[in-house]
């Protein structure tokens, strides 16, 4: 069996990334539709957001980037929350109930019964929750990159694809926590909810931690947020650093998981 359960849980899950994938391309040729709206009143929209906060503003928009340009304006409405929220949700869906999703509908056991080895299962079933991601990623790359000339928003395409692949791994590490949580006790719901709320965690620290004297260096180190760049992704890059604890991180929890559940007694 070569990848079987990989190419069976991507062909049960096509209609809903076909969903997702229409939506996304909806949303981002909507944002880049208005663009020309935001460029035309920047000075405006700039001034508001010079009137909050430093720590605020800066987790919207990103330190020195102004608005009105094409990349603070993708920066801010695409990678400061909405790709990275919609990335995540995708993934932390799929990874926990890919295992336990199997175990509560009962067919668990029949997985169990062929020569797949229990590792190759869980490594399969966590390369159908995250490639997905790659092919969503790579259709707002089109958008923007085929579309978004026609409304002035011409990025950097190199940095562009760098900085989705940043959000794809973004995603990738939490998508993996779900995985872990969920396949070591059984239950999709905890897993799902653990990894929400570590997101949810570590993206308001990053929000936080330049303004908090007590946790300035802490997103830096444990946030992978802040690892992916956050919204000054396009006019600061990614970090190499950032990048290896992107890769690093799903790749530990992948390991983690594995030994888990080989571990685990799915005899009761």
């Amino acid at each position: 069996m070569q990848a079987d359960v990989l190419r069976r849980t991507l062909a049960d899950q096509w209609r809903a990334l076909a969903a997702w994938t229409v939506g996304l391309v909806l949303l981002s040729l909507t944002y880049a539709a208005f663009y020309p709206v935001i460029r035309h009143s920047g000075i405006n929209f700039q001034n508001l957001f010079n009137q909050l906060p430093a720590g605020f503003r800066d987790a919207f928009l990103g330190a020195g980037v102004s608005y009105a340009t094409p990349v603070g304006y993708l920066g801010t409405e695409l990678f400061a929350f909405l790709v990275p929220a919609l990335l995540l949700a995708v993934g932390v869906t799929a990874t926990s109930r890919a295992l336990a999703g199997e175990e509560s509908g009962g067919t668990i056991d029949l997985l169990l019964a062929t020569p797949l080895p229990r590792g190759r299962l869980v490594v399969e079933k966590a390369l159908a929750g995250v490639l997905p991601l790659f092919g969503l990623a790579a259709a707002v790359w089109l958008v923007i990159a085929v579309l978004g000339p026609a409304f002035g928003l011409t990025v950097d395409l190199g940095g562009l694809a760098v900085a989705l692949l940043a959000v794809v791994l973004l995603a990738t590490c939490f998508a993996m926590l779900a995985l872990l949580v969920s396949s070591a006790s059984g239950q999709r719901g905890l897993g799902a909810g653990i990894a929400a709320a570590a997101a949810v965690a570590t993206y308001v620290l990053n929000a936080l931690a330049p303004s908090v004297s007590s946790l300035q260096g802490v997103d830096a180190a444990a946030s992978p947020f802040h690892w992916s760049g956050g919204p000054s992704v396009l006019a600061d890059g990614v970090s190499w650093t950032g990048l290896g604890l992107l890769m690093a991180v799903p790749l530990v929890l992948l390991a983690l998981t594995v030994g888990a559940y080989e571990r685990r007694d799915l005899s009761a």
